[in-house]
């Protein structure tokens, strides 16, 4: 379809788990739930960060869009984003 590239999805994900990373910290991980306006009533759900980009870079692949190694490799700069973002960007709650 495209020359292979860092999956754009797998790099959104891996900086949203980036970022909850950074605010949970090693506390107890509320449950990630999300739903879909083309797919209603459907909800999937996650208890561990890592099982939810896992399950993003896998439907990557399972749709033929991207290889392993570009899920992988967006994941982990997706994470760093997110890490750095969080450290930079984020104010402490009052």
């Amino acid at each position: 379809m495209h020359p292979e590239y860092p999956c754009a999805h797998c790099i959104v994900s891996g900086a949203v788990g980036g970022v909850l990373v950074a605010e949970i910290g090693t506390g107890p991980m509320p449950t990630l739930s999300t739903t879909s306006p083309t797919a209603p009533g459907v909800v999937r759900s996650w208890t561990k960060i890592d099982d939810f980009l896992l399950e993003v870079a896998n439907a990557r692949i399972y749709d033929g869009v991207h290889y392993r190694t570009s899920a992988e490799v967006g994941t982990a700069m997706g994470k760093k984003i997110g890490a750095l973002t969080a450290e930079n960007a984020l104010r402490p709650a009052k």
